[in-house]
């Protein structure tokens, strides 16, 4: 991150539409000072109309950004820029979310196990002036992971939050045998391509 962008973004009002605590962490690695607002979009997309996963969780951080803007573009301080993002978990055509329960979640991590599948996340950046939106993709590699690593993993809780149904930086990393990409894409918020765009939209260089 350019120190010219650090300074442009400090000066403004910055808003994150997720309440994800590791969204909220990354924010704060790249010492971004950002106000937590939380989208209200329904995530209502027909999925059935896209046949590429980064194009629907892109549109997916869109439609998050624009609730959030229309809530506050009348504040008497609006928004400098918001910042938006969806991550998806998917193997072939088989989309994962969030599970809803614990059976859910053993059903998820055991059809991942011994198998490689693509975690995308998109975001979408909106200032006053520019609205910009991309994705990113990487490859995750699960382990041969037994029935009771996978039945301790749930009792933990972390799950439930998770789309796919695991976290990659807490415990769940035990799960992985590697992972091609980024990192960051795993966690919710690409970091390289994050900031490749906002030094493109702030910098003066």
């Amino acid at each position: 991150m350019l120190e010219s962008t650090i300074h442009a973004l400090g000066n403004g009002r910055v808003i994150l539409a997720s309440g994800s605590p590791r969204r909220c962490d990354i924010m704060k690695q790249l010492r971004i000072t950002a106000e937590v607002v939380p989208s209200l979009y329904d995530e209502n997309l027909d999925r059935t109309k896209y046949t590429n996963h980064g194009e629907y969780v892109q549109d997916i951080a869109k439609y998050k950004v624009l609730e959030v803007y229309e809530r506050l573009k009348a504040d008497s301080v609006p928004p400098s820029l918001i910042i938006g993002a969806d991550t998806m978990v998917t193997m072939g055509d088989v989309l994962y979310g969030k599970p809803h329960n614990e059976t859910e979640a053993f059903q998820m991590l055991s059809s991942l196990a011994n198998k490689e599948h693509v975690v995308y996340t998109g975001v979408c950046l909106k200032t006053p002036k520019v609205e910009l939106k991309f994705y990113e993709s990487a490859k995750v590699k699960f382990g041969d992971v037994s029935e009771r690593q996978i039945r301790e993993y749930i009792k933990t809780g972390d799950p439930m939050d998770k789309a796919g149904g695991y976290g990659f930086q807490g415990i769940g990393g035990c799960l992985i045998e590697k992972i091609e990409g980024d990192y960051y894409t795993i966690t919710g918020l690409p970091l390289y391509a994050l900031t490749k765009h906002l030094n493109q939209i702030f910098s003066n260089n």
